[in-house]
């Protein structure tokens, strides 16, 4: 039988012993381990028991025979002679050394069946040959069971032959009388009982297999079922992956041809009306959309490359990082929002890249809803943490623009509809196990702050100088 002790790997360091069982194991699993090992305990018990009976028979029939030659039997208080004291002591060892049946089969075979031959009884080496089935390789088997076979006859036959027959074992059971035993007897009986304990250890064996070969196919329906959830996982992300690209892709590709048409148009103008305030602002508008599809679709591409081979360690390294806030700060500005932005980041190369991609993607999803909802109001943005804080927090305040259906002081009307920026925001800070608060202050302000855990990257990075900004 099979102990749980090779079923469950515990890391190094972390597994103690406690009564022959890892103590790093759940307590379920400690308690089936407990019945298991108590199982194995009191199987060894009734092993060396049935062990000792038999030598405790052949070697009291022995004594017995001895005293017979020696015409000591009829002495009242007798006591054992010398060599069956050195033989009952010989039983004993034999018998105790069943208990490491699983750690010395062949041994423990040996010499059971070299006792057996000379005057004890075969139970040792039968006992000694189901380990050596269950737990040994098959040529084991074919090299010593003709040896435990022929130790079985012998001490069979000397047993059935011995006289007086209340001496014999298998005589007083079989034919307690004066009348003679069947030559064929012993012969059958060995057949029996060697048999008997080899099928015991076939079928021990081939349970043993049978729950090896459950847990192996356990472990190839899980393998198999991970391997189908990534083939599933992969082919929808293709999907996605061309769907962006044939509907997104290919807006980008009309926005960027639009926009240098648009500068192409504003350098003309400009050529014939020089200087002219108007035209300057259009030329500065529009290079600031040309360039800002070219770097939407140069992202694009990177994740489209990231959908379709997301295990690719290069793929999927991150391609932006705190270090890329300021851009986005000087973009937000350009077009004309008025951000007041404090960054102060201290050894950034020392955060893990998914935790700066994604402050990245914060902060920038946060001035995306500010221009969308508030497009004239004062925006303040905070960027602060480092290694020794342990935490990067990232908050924005912002006034808010009038109701729905309101105008503004430049009377436009203004709609204002909800959306799904503040919601990904709290998927992508809960997935690396931050927190964020959002919601309207006394002084009318709406507030978004959030607070991401500081955790070191994966390789050994170089500690870089401050970000200010």
């Amino acid at each position: 039988m099979t102990g749980l002790t090779g079923w469950v790997t515990v890391p190094s360091g972390q597994c103690h012993t406690f009564w022959g069982m890892p103590s790093g194991l759940p307590s379920w699993m400690r308690d089936l381990a407990r019945r298991d090992l108590a199982a194995r305990r009191l199987r060894s018990l009734g092993l060396v028991c049935l062990a000792l009976v038999d030598m405790a028979f052949t070697v009291t029939a022995f004594d017995m025979r001895q005293a017979l030659a020696d015409g000591t039997s009829t002495m009242p208080a007798r006591s054992m002679g010398n060599l069956a004291g050195l033989l009952s002591l010989v039983a004993v060892g034999l018998s105790v050394a069943v208990i490491w049946r699983r750690r010395l089969p062949v041994a423990l075979t040996i010499s059971g069946a070299l006792a057996a031959v000379l005057v004890l009884g075969p139970t040792v080496a039968l006992i000694g040959l189901t380990s050596v089935i269950m737990w040994r390789p098959r040529s084991d088997l074919w090299r010593l069971g003709p040896l435990v076979f022929v130790a079985t006859a012998l001490a069979t036959w000397r047993d059935v032959h011995m006289e007086p027959r209340s001496m014999s074992f298998w005589g007083s059971l079989l034919s307690p009388g004066v009348e003679p035993i069947a030559w064929y007897v012993p012969i059958v009986l060995t057949i029996l009982v060697f048999g008997a304990f080899v099928g015991i250890g076939v079928w021990m064996r081939t349970r043993a297999d049978l729950q090896t070969a459950q847990v192996v196919v356990a472990e190839e329906r899980s393998a198999v079922s991970s391997l189908t959830d990534q083939l599933s996982r992969q082919a929808e992300r293709e999907r996605l992956a061309r769907e962006i690209h044939d509907g997104l892709g290919h807006n980008l590709s009309i926005l960027s041809v639009h926009a240098g048409a648009l500068q192409a148009m504003a350098d003309t103008s400009a050529g014939a009306t020089p200087g002219g305030p108007a035209t300057l602002q259009m030329r500065e508008s529009a290079q600031v959309v040309r360039e800002t599809a070219a770097r939407s679709v140069a992202e694009l591409h990177s994740l489209l490359d990231l959908l379709r081979n997301a295990g690719d360690p290069d793929v999927a390294a991150p391609t932006t990082t705190l270090r890329h806030v300021r851009e986005l700060i000087d973009d937000s500005v350009s077009a004309g929002m008025p951000l007041v932005a404090t960054v102060f980041v201290e050894d950034g190369e020392t955060l893990d890249p998914h935790i700066a991609r994604a402050a990245y993607r914060i902060v920038q999803e946060l001035l995306t809803n500010a221009r969308k909802h508030a497009p004239s109001v004062s925006v303040r943005l905070s960027v602060t943490g480092g290694a020794e804080e342990g935490h990067l927090v990232i908050a924005t305040a912002n006034h808010l623009s009038p109701p729905v259906g309101s105008q503004s002081d430049s009377g436009v009307t203004v709609e204002r509809r909800a959306g799904m920026g503040l919601i990904g925001i709290r998927e992508r800070v809960e997935r690396y196990g931050g927190d964020m608060e959002s919601g309207v202050g006394d002084d009318a302000a709406f507030r978004v702050s959030i607070r991401l855990p500081w955790r070191a990257p994966a390789t050994e990075s170089t500690k870089g100088a401050p970000w200010t900004t």
